[in-house]
């Protein structure tokens, strides 16, 4: 998620409308396995004690649990989506290529 702050127009993109609704519906526009697909949302986050049961966004950002959600339903659920590979999440979300940066154990030290 801090790759794509970093363009945030990037961000601006994936949503159908930026504007928040009074149903609480969103549009997602992302890329499953290179087929672009729109991705309808409510807004209820998974929650215990009041906070996100799985990301936390910076402040009042509802963004970044709205794209957490839309990647976990393109997935089945939020139970297959834990531990999972950035490089494969940046791809599935934005439908840009991403490759896993392999790491030796010489470039580790």
């Amino acid at each position: 998620m801090s790759a794509l702050t970093e363009n945030p127009e990037r961000v601006r993109k994936l949503f159908v409308n930026e504007n928040i609704t009074s149903e609480g519906i969103y549009g997602l526009n992302v890329t499953k396995n290179g087929v672009k697909t729109q991705v309808v949302l409510d807004d209820h986050i998974p929650c215990s004690d009041g906070d996100p049961c799985f990301s936390s966004a910076n402040g009042n950002e509802l963004w970044v649990l709205l794209l957490e959600k839309c990647w976990a339903k393109l997935h089945g659920s939020y139970a297959r989506i834990i531990g999972g590979q950035s490089h494969l999440t940046f791809r599935d979300l934005t439908g840009a290529p991403s490759f896993e940066q392999e790491t030796s154990a010489e470039d580790a030290w």
